[in-house]
Parts: structure tokens; C-alpha cells; sequence
């Protein structure tokens, strides 16, 4: 399995925050540590998260399209991370 090193720090980031986050303050906090996701990029990236099971979304149903509302890290996830980072 690839596993993408901007994956890896999505998952830290959640990590650090230890609590749900919006998608939009994720891409800010992201872009803060020098991750631009441009377009679809981050959520294309937190489905493949998501398929794995590393993280958990919330998603808003309606209108023309469904929408990620918010994104947590699932203690996969966190394992994920932690075994990663020691290594």
C-alpha cells in the first residue's frame, strides 16, 4: 500500500488536535505547515483515509453534491501515525 507522506500529516494534525475539525480549518492548518491542497485534493485524500480506515468524516447530504463537514482520526489512525512516526 502507497501511503502518501501528506496523508501522514493530515493524520499528525488531527492527532494534535485530538478532536473533530472542520475541512476547512484542516486545509488551513495544513497550509500553515507549508501542505497547499488545491481543488478536491484534501478530501480526494481523506476518502483514501477514510477507505482505510483512518479517519471518520461527517458528511453533509444535499443540493447538488455531498459535502465533508468536518474529519476525526480513528484509533487506527492513531496507531497509524505513531507507528510511523517511532520507526
Amino acid at each position: 500500500m502507497a501511503f502518501e507522506y501528506a496523508w501522514l500529516k493530515i493524520l499528525q494534525v488531527l492527532v494534535k488536535a485530538g478532536r473533530p475539525m472542520a475541512v476547512e480549518e484542516l486545509r488551513a492548518e495544513l497550509s500553515r505547515s507549508g501542505f497547499r491542497f488545491e481543488g478536491v485534493g484534501l478530501e480526494s485524500g481523506l476518502a483514501r483515509l477514510q477507505e482505510q480506515g483512518l479517519v471518520e468524516a461527517l458528511v453533509l447530504a444535499g443540493g447538488a453534491t455531498d459535502s465533508v463537514e468536518s474529519v476525526a482520526i480513528t484509533l487506527k489512525g492513531e496507531r497509524k501515525v505513531r507507528g510511523i512516526v517511532r520507526f
